[in-house]
């Protein structure tokens, strides 16, 4: 196999064509740091070590864009490369560098995720299943619930909640709805209700 032809693009992009034809974009950075040039003779060790360095490096500054914009889970970012048309093997082999850089963890994401919807008065369960939407594993969701957020502590939460709702204070039952159908457990709401005499 023979580089027949390197054409540049946009800024810096090029297309690189083997024996006539298309094989693969790539950057400047690329061009220089693999040897790719003109005339050059591959074969199909090289060809594939090409495509695989670059589908890495584009996968990588991809992720990158993603994260500095807003924490992301691994399954999060798994999907957003996933649709960006990335190869299994070569999200996976990102994802593993990025934990390796602590760019990608579940355990942190998980903690402040947690101290925020605190913040927001949200229930336990409710930030359960919110956390198992975005692909964090059922036992690091209880052990940070643990950690961070004690039964004890969604009571203090629950009465918060009370104080803001005072509307519903005389009609202890439309309370009780309101809070278990915001995911409140029914043991926490009554010793809520039981400490605000209600």
């Amino acid at each position: 196999m023979i580089i027949t032809t390197i054409e540049k693009q946009k800024k810096t992009q090029y297309n690189v064509y083997i024996d006539g034809e298309y094989a693969f974009s790539c950057n400047l950075e690329d061009l220089s740091y693999l040897g790719i040039e003109k005339g050059k003779e591959i074969d199909n060790e090289q060809y594939n070590y090409y495509v695989n360095y670059i589908a890495t490096r584009q996968a990588s500054d991809y992720a990158f864009k993603l994260l500095s914009k807003k924490m992301l889970t691994e399954r999060e970012l798994f999907q957003k490369l996933e649709m960006k048309g990335f190869e299994e093997n070569v999200i996976k082999s990102v994802i593993e560098k990025l934990k390796s850089y602590n760019y990608i963890n579940d355990k942190v994401y998980a903690k402040l995720f947690i101290e925020q919807k605190i913040n927001q008065l949200y229930s336990r369960r409710k930030i359960y299943y919110e956390l198992i939407k975005k692909g964090i594993s059922k036992e690091l969701i209880q052990e940070s619930l643990n950690n961070f957020y004690p039964e004890e502590k969604e009571v203090e939460i629950i009465k918060k909640i009370i104080e803001k709702k005072s509307k519903f204070q005389e009609d202890t039952k439309k309370l009780k709805n309101y809070l278990y159908n915001n995911g409140f457990q029914i043991e926490n709401i009554s010793d809520a209700l039981k400490e605000k005499d209600l």
